[in-house]
This record gives structure tokens, C-alpha cells and sequence, in this order.
């Protein structure tokens, strides 16, 4: 039986229609929306074909598998072909509750990129000449006949390209490719210009930016004695395919070169953009290179790395944003304003000026002002973020920057009193990955938090997660990630976001194992510091959002050399080595001053974090052997944590107090969270933690990077959510709701408000990584620890002082939602439970019972005398009304 009302949402690598796909073994979901969102799934049978002009070649067919599973089905048919386009088909059985069966059948398209290096036919080309900042523009004809069906552009520009077919830009993404070590991968994009296309004459034209290939970083320089080894002058790679013919291949007799209005470009530094050196109609078919002006491209070195296609969210324009306030600064010499558009953000500026030709424009960008009202760019360190327009005609000009971006909420404007500048606009510019998580609640100290949160995220995601997105940094460090990761993983849809971050991680590890501090490796040390466990707890943690088991296999040896390289670092005590760095950038007041930025603590033993962190591993990856059929392994690892136990109690344990180390917060909650803590010394240790939070320090932290996270984690396992509520709301120093009272409206580097030279960024994603108690803990959203089998959990912490609290997330068979409202004498929670899963809802403790759940119309009442601590709801919407035990 078909329902016409119903339809199957299918993905293939998690892209509805991918273009330019790599996996040799690409993996299928789906889910149903409409009518049967109640149903479950009994079988599905997947029918994979090559389509060749209107004929299909059957590849694979799965014949009918009796099984409910949705998610991450992969590919197992004859060898998918380079280029190849593919039609697939997938039949689901479906069955409702009272037995009454349905088969659906949904029909998708994906397509292969250029598998090997053979299948390109281009070679690298660059500019004869290169001049460090400069932007080259290259531009080829091509002709096409008449009929045609279709085009396809196989491209990567480095560091960051913009690509037109007569003149139209062939996407709508900015600063592509993504970011990577381009001596071992270098990501090329996939497009289809068959729309773009004309019978006759056609023309390519490409602009290079510098990007992170060509971005001169004097700051570390000075600070490390060196660059990266990746650093290069720009480049270019492409094939033209039109129809199954390749028409045109980036080579030095058919591409031109030359320069043009991007005088500089930096990342950091920005952008010097010359209008009145714009050549007019040179992306467009008819237009003619002057002699002198344009030269044939040369062959260039090649970066080296194997071409991979992006496939996570490019980065994108996602918003714009008017000023809020402008204020015009007092200089007889210069027009002088500045610009407030109310949020720090990432991106950049756009601007609508009329003056006279050779006038300048400067744009210079911060997240702060001085007393005086021009912006404080002290915490940018040694980025310059300027950018200058400098005007080419006497018509209105609009201008933004093409490669590079800032961090910012200000924007001060300088330039000639003559000069009308008729508007201003903030840009957001961050790699679009879908929001698949939300929260709100009755407090809107908590919201805004929240909506900081979100904002901080969003500002740190340019194809890799940076710790920040203005000063000369911006870099994807690993112990940063090790307690951020899962916050993102709540509110975005990240699966192919991090997969190609993890992807950057493999391509860092040394023989030995070891992984660098940050990744892309740019900066840092090498090994990085032993709270870097991000690449074991990241892996699994997807398989347990989204059931993807090849993501666990593909990275399987890289985690366990990782493990055992961190396990050889141990002294003879057990203890890893005292030089890794441990907790990170606590209250100035629980600092070493004087050293480490003043980042480091006092108050916790690096080696009592990074030890515990060890034991961490252990167990995650005794969990990631076990679901990979490795026994062997599991044994092991289950043995090295017993050990590793045993020398952190040993060390830090005082047994007979009931306390770790200096008896902080951050050294008693974390053995305590992960189960280090014998059974007879949880109860003391556990009430050190909460005399030293609530009685010593009035519901406040000395905790920072690492450990504010897993505070909130061990106090929702405890049921201790209302401690965790009074944490949040505090609007003294030290606490997130102090940053907000001095005006911040993303999350601080560090607990204090500082604008120095030093560790000052205002949007810094690690210490909003506790954010994760929002959705998990007073929304009581977990996935099931067993993703496959499509069981998640909800327990939602019912705080006293509020009146409801709302959350959801979306997981691949849907948005598991719930709501929980106080009413009356009661507590009522609204419960959305995806497709083909089910939930086991616990009732949130202490003192209720179910009066009663309503379920499609349908009310029924607990039976029995005993009072229901779980219940399991099955697909659908649930509505269960909770009643205090004793009826009062």
C-alpha cells in the first residue's frame, strides 16, 4: 500500500543531490516525512544505476534486507566510475502500530568527482611574475556546440579562488576551497555550469587570492622562527567537461594572465582593492587582451597533495546586518565615523561610496572601541584588518573585500570629507552548516547566553572550527576542540564539516602517532598537549549522532597509533609527562601569573588532567573496538584504564580527606565524571566539590577551558541541575552572564574583559563548550549510546525557578523535540519522537509519577502500584502529564 501523502527525504553522503563525490563506498539515508512519520521501518532494498545518456546500467542491488536501519547504508555494487552520474532507488517497508503495512519508494541522483590523479587533464598554472598579495586573473576561451546537455567545472584555485563563466560567478560560495595542509590533501569544488553555458564562444576567468597558501604570518614568524612549509604563490587547476569531452584543461598556451584591482590581500592584514584598475568585460566572451597587459600562465609546482572534492558547506554569505549606531569622530583633516552593528561577528564589511577617482576608502575593523570612540585593534595582535577602496569613477561604487575576512563589531571609515558614504553594511561571512539544534527557556538570561553561544560557534566556522576569527591566529586547535566538539554536534548539522576536519587530523599525524597542537598545523607544539583527545572522542561521538560506522573504520588505525602514542608517554609513576599542558586560561585569580599567557593554573596539576584524560581514551576507544568487532583491542584498552586509574588515585587521591590535588573544582569533578574516583570516596569528594562551589565561592567557577564543561556534565549526572541553573544565571565575575552585563554579545578567551596584546579575543567558542547542558540537560536530549539501534534518551532537568523549557535536535531520522511546562498542579511535557526510532524518557527525579500520557488522541494512565521511573515512546507526538508522588 502507497500513501500519497508521505514521501521519503533521501540523502546520499548526507547531500541531497551531491555532486563531485570521492567515497568509493558512499552512504545512503533516509526518512520518511509526512502521514507515516508514525511508522516504523521493517526492510528497505536499495537499486543503484549509471545512467548513460537515457539508458541505466544496474551497479548494485542490495536485494530486500530485512532490517530498520535508515542511516549510513553503504555502497557495496561493481566500482563507481570517475565522472560517473547515478541514479538510486530505494523501497521501504513500513508498518504502523496496529499491523497495517506500507511500501514507499524514493528515487535520488549522485554523481562521482575525478577519483585519481590520472583523470585530470589540467596541470597547475600561475603567473609568470607574482607579486606576494596580489590577486592574478586568468582567463581562457572555449567554444561549445550546438545541442549540448550539460557542463561540468572540476576546479581549485590556491589559496582561495572566484570563478565566472561570462561573467556570472559560477557559485554563490566565497573563500573556497577549504583550508588544508595542501602538501598532503588540496580540496577542489565540483560545479554544474550548464546553465551558464552558450553555443559558441565561451570564456573562463578566475581570480586567485592569497589565502592560507600565500599568507606571510610575520606574527609567527617572529614568535617560532618559522613558516609553514605549504606556503606558495598562487595556482590554478581545472577541467571543463561538456558533455563527456573534457573542452577545455588549465595549461600555459590556452590561459592569459594578469593583474588587476586586488593590489593586497591577507587574511589577516586584508584587502587593497584599486577600482580604477578594473578592466572592464574581461570575464566575458568578446573581450580583448591588450599586448603588455596580459601573458601567457606558466607551469607552476604543484602543492602537492592529493585533490580530494569538498563536500562539507562552503562558506557563504549567511547574513547581513544594518548599523545600530554611527558615530562620527571629531578630525578637521578626515571624514571619520564609526560604525556599530550591535554583535561581534565574522565577515566583512560592504560599503556604497561616490567621491572622485584615486580617493580612498579605509575600512579598519575590532570588536572593541578606545574611550575616544575609534576601534581598539590591540587584541588583533599583528593583524592589521584594514581594508582600502580606493574609488575608481565619479558614479556610485560598491565595494567588499573578495579573500580575506575580520572578526568584528565595529568598523570605523576614513576618507576624504568629499566623499559620500552612502551606506554601510556588516556581511556575514562563515561556513553555512545547517542549525539542527534549538533551545529556549522562561529566563532570558539563559536564552541570550545561549544565542552568544550560537553566534561565538558560527563566527569560529571557516572550513575548519577556529579558536577565533580576528586576530592573527584563527586556527584549529585540538585541545580547544576536545570539549567544543559536542556543543557544535548539538546545534549544527556538522557530519561533513568535521569529516573533512578529521580528514586534516590524519593528514597531521607523524609515524610515531603524535598530532600537532592545531590542525591545519600552522602554530604550535608538536606533540600537542595531552588534553587533545578530540581524535578519538570526535569519531565516536558522530557514530553516535548519526550511526556512521565508516567514519569509525576510516580512522580506527590513526585513533589506536594516536592512543599508543600517548600511552608511551608516560613516566615511570603512570603519570603522562608533567611538560603537556593541562587546564587552560581559568580566572585570573586561579592563574600563574607570569607565565603562559597567565593562562595557566594554579589550582590542578597538568598531569592530573591530562592522565585523566588518558583513562578517558582508554575507555572511548575500548567502546570503538567493541562496535568494531576488535576484541583484542577492547581487552587491552580496558586493561591500560585500569592502570591508568590506578596511577591517578595514587597521585592526586587523598583517600583518607576525600579529595584530588589542591582539592580545586576542576581536580575533584573530573576523576569523579569519569569514574576514577573509587566508590567510597565519591560521596567526600563530591561534597569538597560543591562546599568550594556554593559555600567557598557563592556559585562560581575557577575552572577554564577543559573543566567548565565537564562541571555541568557531573552536575546533570548527578541530578544536581539546579546548581548548574545558579552557575549560569550569575552576573558577577567570574561567569559567562558577567560578559554579557559588560556588553558582550559573543563568549570571551577569557573570564575577564581585556583588550590587551595578549590572549584578548572576544569570540572564542571554548568556554560556551559547557552549553551543551542546555539541550542535554534541561532539555534532556542524548543520543542512545548504541546509535543503531535508534533508541535515544531524554531526561529533562525541571528547574524550580523555571516555568519551561523547550529543545530539540535533528538526528537522521528526524527532530527529536521536547518541551516541558509547569502548569497548575502539574508538569506537562510535549514529546516528538522522529521516524522509525523511539525514546526512553525517565522521569526527572525527585517526587513525580505519571498522571497520565496522551499518544494520537489516545490517553492512557499508568497501571500498577509501583511509581514508573522510564517510559518508552515510539515515533509520533506524546504528551505525558507528571503529578507530584504524594497528589499534593
Amino acid at each position: 500500500m502507497e500513501n500519497a501523502n508521505s514521501r521519503l527525504m533521501m540523502t546520499c553522503e548526507y547531500l541531497e543531490t551531491p555532486v563531485g563525490i570521492m567515497n568509493p563506498r558512499p552512504r545512503f539515508s533516509w526518512r520518511v516525512q509526512g502521514e507515516l512519520q508514525n511508522t516504523s521501518q521493517t526492510s528497505y532494498r536499495i537499486l543503484v544505476s549509471l545512467l548513460s545518456g537515457t539508458k541505466k546500467e544496474e551497479v548494485w542491488d542490495s536485494k530486500e534486507q530485512i532490517s530498520g536501519r535508515s542511516t549510513a547504508i553503504e555502497y557495496n555494487g561493481q566500482p563507481l566510475r570517475s565522472r560517473g552520474q547515478y541514479i538510486w532507488e530505494v523501497t521501504v517497508g513500513l508498518k504502523q502500530e496496529d499491523g497495517t503495512g506500507y511500501r514507499m519508494t524514493g528515487t535520488g541522483r549522485f554523481e562521482m568527482g575525478q577519483l585519481t590523479k590520472e583523470d585530470w587533464k589540467g596541470i597547475w598554472i600561475g603567473e609568470p611574475a607574482p607579486v606576494n598579495g596580489r590577486a592574478p586573473m586568468f582567463r581562457s576561451r572555449f567554444k561549445v556546440g550546438e545541442p549540448f546537455e550539460q557542463g561540468r567545472l572540476y576546479i581549485s584555485g590556491l589559496g582561495y579562488f572566484e570563478a565566472f563563466i561570462n561573467g556570472t560567478k559560477i557559485t554563490d560560495s566565497v573563500l573556497d576551497p577549504g583550508w588544508t595542509d595542501y602538501r598532503k590533501t588540496v580540496l577542489y569544488r565540483t560545479v554544474d555550469i550548464t546553465e551558464l553555458l552558450v553555443p559558441g564562444e565561451n570564456v573562463l576567468a578566475v581570480v586567485l587570492g592569497e589565502g592560507w597558501l600565500g599568507n606571510a604570518h610575520e606574527g609567527f614568524q617572529d614568535l617560532i622562527g618559522r613558516m609553514p612549509e605549504w606556503l606558495d604563490t598562487p595556482k590554478l587547476l581545472c577541467d571543463l567537461w561538456i558533455d563527456g569531452r573534457c573542452v577545455l584543461a588549465s595549461n600555459e598556451q590556452d590561459f592569459r594572465v594578469s593583474d588587476g584591482p586586488v593590489r593586497q590581500n591577507n587574511i589577516y592584514n586584508g584587502e587593497f582593492y584599486d577600482a580604477r584598475l578594473r578592466k572592464k568585460g574581461w570575464k566575458e566572451a568578446g573581450y580583448e587582451e591588450t599586448p603588455g597587459e596580459w601573458s601567457f600562465a606558466v607551469l607552476v609546482p604543484p602543492p602537492g597533495g592529493h585533490l580530494r572534492c569538498q563536500l562539507m558547506p562552503p562558506i557563504r554569505e549567511t547574513g547581513r546586518l544594518e548599523p545600530v549606531y554611527i558615530r562620527l569622530l571629531d578630525d578637521p583633516d578626515v571624514y571619520h565615523m564609526t560604525v556599530d552593528f550591535g554583535v561581534n561577528l565574522s565577515g566583512w564589511a560592504q560599503i556604497k561610496v561616490k567621491g572622485k577617482p584615486g580617493q580612498q576608502v579605509v575600512l579598519r575593523f575590532a570588536e572593541t572601541l578606545n574611550p575616544d570612540g575609534t576601534v581598539n585593534q590591540k587584541n588583533l595582535r599583528g593583524a592589521k584588518a584594514a581594508d582600502t577602496y580606493v574609488i575608481g569613477s565619479s558614479e556610485p561604487e560598491t565595494f567588499h573585500p573578495h579573500f580575506t575576512y575580520h572578526g568584528f563589531r565595529y568598523v570605523q571609515i576614513e576618507t576624504d570629507r568629499d566623499v559620500l558614504v552612502d551606506s554601510v553594511q556588516a556581511v556575514r561571512v562563515c561556513s553555512d552548516v545547517r542549525r539542527n539544534g534549538t533551545f529556549c527557556c522562561s529566563d532570558d538570561m539563559v536564552n541570550r547566553i545561549y544565542d552568544a553561544v550560537i553566534r561565538t560557534e558560527e563566527n569560529n566556522m571557516h572550513s575548519v572550527p577556529t579558536d577565533c576569527p580576528q586576530r592573527n591566529e584563527r586556527l584549529g586547535w585540538m585541545n580547544d576542540m576536545t570539549v567544543r566538539f559536542e556543543e557544535g554536534l548539538y546545534n549544527f548539522d556538522t557530519v561533513l564539516f568535521y569529516e573533512k576536519w578529521l580528514w586534516d587530523i590524519a593528514d597531521a599525524q607523524k609515524e610515531d602517532g603524535c598530532i600537532p597542537d592545531t590542525i591545519p598545523y600552522y602554530y604550535g607544539d608538536s606533540p600537542a598537549s595531552h588534553v587533545s583527545s578530540v581524535y578519538l572522542l570526535l569519531p565516536w561521538y558522530l557514530y553516535r549522532f548519526y550511526g556512521d560506522e565508516q567514519i569509525l573504520r576510516r580512522h580506527y588505525s590513526g585513533m589506536k597509533r594516536y592512543l599508543e602514542f600517548k600511552l608511551s608517554q608516560r613516566r615511570d609513576n603512570g603519570l603522562l609527562h608533567e611538560k603537556y599542558m593541562g587546564e587552560w586560561a581559568p580566572p585570573m585569580t586561579e592563574a600563574q601569573l607570569g607565565w603562559g599567557e597567565n593562562a595557566v593554573p594554579k589550582n590542578i596539576s597538568p598531569q592530573l588532567v591530562t592522565t585523566s584524560y588518558l583513562y578517558y581514551d582508554c575507555e572511548i576507544m575500548q567502546k570503538v573496538s567493541q562496535t568494531l568487532g576488535d576484541p583484542e583491542y577492547e581487552a587491552y584498552c580496558a586493561g591500560q584504564a585500569e592502570a591508568v586509574k590506578e596511577a591517578v588515585n595514587r597521585a592526586f587521591l587523598h583517600e583518607k580527606e576525600g579529595y584530588y590535588d589542591q582539592n580545586s573544582q576542576g581536580a575533584n569533578l573530573f576523576p569523579l565524571l569519569l569514574g576514577i574516583t573509587p566508590d567510597g570516596c565519591r560521596e567526600k569528594v563530591l561534597r569538597h566539590l560543591l562546599d568550594d562551589l556554593i559555600v567557598k565561592r557563592d556559585y562560581h567557577v575557577s575552572t577554564g577551558n577543559q573543566m567548565t564543561k565537564y562541571l555541568y556534565d557531573l552536575l546533570n549526572r548527578e541530578k544536581l541541575d539546579e546548581v548548574a541553573y545558579r552557575l549560569t544565571i550569575q552576573k558577577t565575575y567570574p561567569s559567562i552572564g558577567f560578559m554579557l552585563e559588560e556588553g558582550a554579545t559573543t563568549i570571551w578567551e577569557r573570564w575577564e574583559n581585556m583588550t590587551g596584546g595578549h590572549m584578548n579575543s572576544h569570540s572564542h567558542p571554548m568556554l560556551g563548550a559547557f552549553s551543551t547542558w542546555f539541550l542535554k540537560g534541561l532539555g534532556g536530549i542524548r543520543p542512545g549510546e548504541e546509535s543503531r539501534k535508534r533508541e535515544y534518551e531524554l531526561e529533562p532537568a525541571l528547574i524550580r525557578e523555571l516555568s519551561f523549557a523547550e529543545a530539540s535536535h535533528t538526528f537522521m531520522n528526524g527532530t527529536l523535540a521536547c518541551r516541558w511546562e509547569r502548569m497548575e498542579d502539574r508538569v506537562v511535557i510535549l514529546v516528538e519522537v522522529p521516524w522509525n526510532s523511539s525514546v526512553i524518557l525517565k522521569i526527572p527525579e525527585p517526587g513525580f509519577k505519571i498522571a497520565k500520557i496522551i499518544a494520537d488522541k489516545k490517553v492512557t494512565k499508568p497501571g500498577g502500584s509501583g511509581v514508573q521511573k522510564s517510559i518508552k515512546l515510539n515515533s509520533g507526538r506524546h504528551r505525558i502529564e507528571l503529578i507530584p508522588e504524594d497528589g499534593r
